[in-house]
């Protein structure tokens, strides 16, 4: 037997679905403590009566005075009824390869996917369409309700709800159809836009919905543009149709609303899968910083740890462009972020930590670091520059294999914890763990933005191209490490469609590769550190 609307697609055109208008009559409120009295179903295609069921159900338990005041079943009245089990087999064949409609319809879904559970069937597959929250996108204004009484008197349906199982079906049937005459107009014209325009929340915005009629039912990038074709958002959809059509049909945010008032356009533009449109989507935000994106300027602060060679004694900086000589760590989301990975290497690194220019031979008075012998001090001439070069040396090297050095800020975080100094164990942790992230992801990107093409295939089967860590399509940047500012989007999906789909490589002028050391000390801190929820002891 089919499932209710299991052969329909979301692109079905309206007229071509069979609905199926239920409703259920029962002893009280809750689906686990009542029971179903009453079943009434009526079948419409293309607006044609195709069908009707109705019975009477035996409850099994004593239906209360106020509701047989409010419907007139009583005990007496479904004396003799089948019981639920026995109606439910039919009622299944009845709604097969329909869509499930009822007003205010999680009651009647709940209760009868209650009684299916209890009988041993599968339940209905959701989502079921509600003429209640359909009437709030399309007629909310228009009446003082979106009760069923008030409803089917505004469409003066043929037949008035009276607390009853069949007329009260019949009536919502009758409201469904009114409600699809007003919202064909607003672009409400597929199955999918139907339960689109039922999922939807706040004040709904169909005047402009007709923007989205020429987007294709693909994976791909949207653009919002305003007057002279000002790009205002950029989106990417599995379903560029029906994502865009999501947001005319009504959403509670503020800024969402502020966005469609300015809208005089959609564009989409279709990808071939889900690598494509995150690339394509962190371009255009990249190139037109649309006013409405939250990453049109955060790219702004990300930030990279320096090692600076160009100076007579180095030191690690924190500076927002890969320029210079030296070497780089990163981009990291923010500079807050890289001065905790600047502080856990200085915490190894005995190296100077001062912010003055210093010559080969400048000296002034050492600060407290000195004493303490974290630092070598070379403003007080104490350190050969060959001793303080190998230290540089030996700290550039770590950055690449950073076994040991992983190793030795996990020993001193443990060692924090087991002294009971927890808040100074927390600050270690959060020291190694933006380190150890920026280690990892500088592991991907030496081979992911090396120079040349590299073939991949992932698990779903999606072939993509890669030339210099760019997408090979459209116009894409030249591969540079460490990766700018401006591209920190664009690799980041990348890498995340990397991370997640664990591709095949199918050929490269570059093969792939990276250091050994710290592979295994990565990929056991990680997961630890990104799930920590206390310290370890």
């Amino acid at each position: 037997m089919l499932a209710v609307g299991a052969e329909l697609e979301a692109d079905t055109p309206l007229y071509l679905v069979t609905f199926c208008a239920v409703d259920l009559e029962t002893t009280g409120g809750s689906p686990r403590a009542a029971a179903i009295t009453e079943v009434g179903a009526v079948k419409y295609r293309g607006g044609e009566r195709v069908g009707s069921f109705h019975t009477l159900v035996e409850p099994g338990v004593h239906i209360p005075r106020f509701i047989t005041y409010l419907t007139g079943l009583g005990d007496a009245v479904v004396d003799g009824a089948p019981r639920i089990e026995a109606v439910l087999p039919s009622l299944l064949e009845f709604l097969s390869g329909s869509v499930f409609v009822a007003h205010n319809a999680r009651f009647d879904f709940r209760f009868l996917n209650e009684a299916l559970r209890q009988a041993g069937h599968d339940p209905l597959p959701p989502p079921p369409v509600c003429t209640a929250r359909l009437a709030r996108r399309v007629v909310g204004p228009d009446v003082p309700n979106v009760r069923l009484e008030t409803l089917a008197q505004y469409f003066r349906t043929a037949v008035r709800p009276a607390h009853r199982a069949l007329p009260d079906a019949e009536a919502c049937a009758g409201v469904l159809h009114g409600l699809l005459e007003l919202g064909g107009r607003l672009g409400i014209l597929t199955l999918g836009d139907l339960h689109a325009s039922v999922r939807a929340r706040g004040q709904p915005h169909h005047q402009k919905v007709r923007l989205a009629d020429h987007l294709p039912h693909s994976p791909g990038v949207y653009l919002f543009r305003g007057r002279e074709g000002r790009i205002l958002y950029v989106g990417k959809a599995t379903d560029l149709r029906h994502r865009v059509k999501s947001y005319f049909y009504g959403d509670q945010r503020r800024s969402i609303a502020h966005l469609l008032a300015r809208t005089v356009s959609v564009e989409g533009r279709p990808c071939r899968g889900e690598l494509e449109a995150l690339v394509l989507e962190a371009r255009l935000i990249a190139r037109h910083q649309p006013p409405h994106n939250r990453r049109g300027k955060t790219w702004r602060r990300y930030a990279y740890l320096r090692v600076d060679l160009a100076e007579a004694w180095a030191r690690i900086k924190v500076v927002r462009r890969a320029q210079g000589r030296g070497a780089f760590l990163g981009p990291f989301p923010d500079a807050a972020t890289a001065h905790r990975a600047q502080e856990a290497l200085e915490d190894l690194f005995p190296i100077r930590r001062c912010t003055r220019a210093m010559g080969p031979s400048t000296r002034f008075s050492p600060c407290v670091l000195a004493g303490l012998g974290r630092c070598l001090a070379p403003c007080r001439g104490r350190v050969e520059p060959e001793r303080y070069e190998e230290l540089v040396r030996t700290l550039v090297l770590s950055l690449s294999s950073p076994g040991g050095l992983l190793e030795a800020l996990e020993r001193r975080m443990a060692q924090l914890a087991e002294a009971e100094r927890f808040e100074e164990a927390a600050l270690a942790r959060d020291r190694l763990r933006a380190l150890a992230e920026a280690l990892a992801r500088a592991r991907t990107d030496v081979w992911l933005l090396a120079p040349g093409r590299l073939e991949l295939r992932g698990r779903d089967g999606q072939w993509v191209e890669l030339v210099g860590g760019s997408l090979a399509v459209g116009e894409g940047p030249p591969g540079e490490f460490p990766c700018p500012r401006h591209r920190a989007d664009e690799v980041a999906a990348v890498r995340s469609w990397v991370a997640r789909n664990r591709p095949t490589m199918i050929g490269a002028d570059c093969p792939p590769a990276e250091p050994v050391d710290g592979g295994a000390e990565l990929a056991r801190l990680l997961p630890i550190l990104r799930g920590a929820d206390r310290l370890p002891t």
